[in-house]
Formats: C-alpha cells, structure tokens, sequence
C-alpha cells in the first residue's frame, strides 16, 4: 500500500502518494477530476521497479481546494514542491490528459528536474474531440449522491467497461461523505477554472517544442481525445520523441496499466 505524505506550498497542503521501489524516482500526474490514487493499477504493474510519487492535484482528492491559483504555473510550481518535499532533485514524469500538460511545462521550464517524460494521451490543441464531453462530465455531473449503490451506478453508466475494482478505487478515493451523502472530492470550481485558464495553443506547443529530455507520447486508439494526427505531430516537435498507441480509450493507466508501466520502466532505465 502507498504512503500518504503532504507538503505545503504558498499556504495550500498538498497530498501525494509514495511507493517504495528500487528504481529511478517518478512523478504521477492525473488529469482533471481524478486523483493520486488514480494510478494504482499502473503502480501494481511497476510492481516496485520505480519508485512513485503521486500528488492530489491541488483542488482534487485529499489536497486543499483554495479560491484561486489554478494557472498551467501552480501545478509546475506544486509537482516542484512535492518532490522537494521527498529530496527528489530529478525524476521520470509520467502525465496523463490534465497532467500530461503540466508534463509538457514541467520539461520544458524546469530540464533539470526532468529525467525522462511519458506524456498519456494529451492533446496541445485547445479543442480535441472529447473535451467537449469531458467538460459536460466534469461540470454537469450530479453534486452528490445517496450512497455507494447510487454513486456506482453513475459511474458505470458514464465510464463502462471497467473491472469492479477500478469502480471501487473511484468510489474510495473520488468522493467524500457528508451529512449521509457521498460528495466529490475534485472541487467544481477548481474545475471550472482550470477549463477556463487552459494555456494558448501556440503556447503549449512552443513548451513541447523547448523539451530536449527523452519524451514517450502515449496514445490510446480509441481515444476521443488524442487523435492520431496530433500525437504525429507532437512527436515530431520534440528533440528526443517516439509515439506508442495502445488498444485503449483516453483512460489508458486504466485500460492497459501493464503496457504503460513497461514502456516508462524503459524509459526511465
């Protein structure tokens, strides 16, 4: 099981997640309305040959949920922080969506932090083809819920397919209960203004660009999200880039854990 720790930056108590691993040390970004624990599934098929480091997003999980300070900057600033906090001077990125760009800004304004970089299914473009949807889950979902039976339902009824398991680490880690009900732990006003305060296209591809570290895209063929124009078009900006595509959805840690632990053992090896 991981080690809960949390570190305080500028005010705001950041959680994160460690397990112990004689590898090289990792960075675990989620995306938006997710959390650290996200990545258990992958951090069983590291199976201890990395050691990993998985924050709550600052306005998700068990982290705080200030006003403001939801800018592309704060996050880079909170992942500095978290891995100050565990005497990590470089370490293996791995992003997923929301995480994947702050990855990509990580790398590019902070080199000497960054190993080696495993971007998921992360588009530059302002507009993929699921974000649209993505958007309408996020801020349109129900704000609570009866209890676990009616939470799960939702869940499964908005993201089916998965195993039982992956339903019940969302519903452990995902919501809260509060005067009987079960509440999201990602704050809907976090979210909005996370959507809201998305970097300028041009912006985000000039970061990519600026990477010189060796740089996995990680894209799933299903997914709505990554398209496999744009994942091409990624690898090419990058100094050191490859692309892998794997038979999955935008959840690719979900879909095909074992795959993704494999491919960013080797690069960070």
């Amino acid at each position: 099981m991981p080690q809960r720790g949390a570190v305080i930056r500028d005010g705001t108590e950041l959680v994160y997640w460690t397990w112990p691993g004689a590898g090289p040390p990792t960075l675990l970004l989620h995306g938006i309305g997710n959390y650290g624990r996200y990545w258990d599934l992958f951090a069983d098929a590291v199976g201890g040959r990395l050691t990993l480091v998985a924050p709550d997003a600052r306005g998700h999980g068990e982290s705080a949920r200030p006003a403001d300070g939801y800018a592309p900057a704060d996050f880079t600033a909170d992942a500095l922080a978290v891995l100050d906090a565990v005497g990590v001077d470089r370490a293996v990125v791995v992003g997923h969506s929301m995480g994947g760009l702050h990855s990509i800004n990580l790398a590019a304004r902070h080199p000497e932090r960054v190993r080696a970089l495993v971007i998921v299914d992360a588009s530059p473009d302002p507009l993929p083809a699921g974000a649209e949807r993505a958007q309408r889950l996020l801020t349109g979902r129900p704000a609570s819920f009866r209890d676990r039976t009616e939470a799960r339902m939702y869940l499964e009824r908005t993201s089916p397919g998965y195993p039982a398991s992956v339903y019940e680490n969302r519903l452990t880690f995902a919501f809260r209960e509060e005067k009987g009900e079960l509440i999201w732990r990602s704050d809907p006003a976090a979210l909005e203004r996370i959507m809201s305060g998305r970097m300028p296209t041009d912006d985000r591809w000039d970061a990519l660009a600026a990477i010189a570290c060796p740089t996995l895209v990680v894209r799933g063929t299903r997914s709505n999200v990554l398209s496999e124009e744009v994942a091409q078009d990624m690898v090419r900006s990058l100094a050191d880039g490859r692309l892998m595509e794997l038979d999955a959805g935008h959840n690719v840690p979900l879909d095909r854990p074992r795959e993704l632990a494999d491919a960013a053992i080797a690069i960070a090896t």
